[in-house]
């Protein structure tokens, strides 16, 4: 069964702990792909997580002129390939998530690639086995309806357009419905 990764912004404390874990991961030279970002600075310490989305169909990847961002046959979308990035992010600005980063120095895009050299092998990305508070999670279906009773939002909608993601955020229940998967709409499915 395919994993998502799941984040409850109502759990995170900020403790950047996500970021490290990020830089440690292998292949990843010491720069984190994972971002924390303050949600209300100077009016509130809230913070959220935000990593790659790993659209379905991802912009980034579809607005690359030379191919450099692939994805995995489990849907995960990698970073660009050093050996083929040009630097010239048409991924940056294609994402409406605004996840990918060029280094301009090594004209090179880099995001959150799921630690796919441990997530391939069934071992959770850094970000979730280092999260003290439980806000971001690798889960299947079966282990995001334990963990979150809550409904979920995968699917969102950008002026009409509805961009579907392998990572899932976990919603405030304000209508006292039971857990479901919620389609930007309203609507569970």
């Amino acid at each position: 069964m395919s994993k998502v990764l799941y984040i409850d912004y109502e759990r995170c404390i900020g403790c950047r702990a996500c970021i490290i874990g990020c830089e440690e991961c292998s292949g990843h030279d010491h720069m984190s792909r994972m971002f924390v970002d303050e949600l209300n600075p100077g009016e509130t310490v809230a913070t959220s997580p935000t990593p790659c989305m790993h659209c379905v169909t991802p912009a980034c990847a579809e607005s690359c002129p030379v191919q450099a961002i692939s994805v995995t046959a489990d849907g995960f979308v990698l970073s660009a390939s050093l050996e083929k990035c040009i630097g010239c992010k048409n991924c940056t600005y294609a994402c409406p998530f605004g996840i990918p980063r060029v280094d301009d120095v090594k004209k090179m895009m880099y995001k959150c690639d799921m630690c796919y050299d441990r997530t391939s092998k069934g071992t959770p990305p850094m970000c979730a086995s280092v999260c003290p508070t439980d806000t971001i999670l690798f889960l299947d279906e079966e282990e995001l309806k334990f963990h979150s009773p809550k409904e979920v939002q995968y699917k969102w909608d950008f002026d009409g357009t509805t961009i579907e993601t392998k990572t899932v955020i976990g919603l405030p229940d304000t209508k006292g419905n039971s857990f479901g998967f919620y389609d930007g709409e309203g609507v569970q499915s």
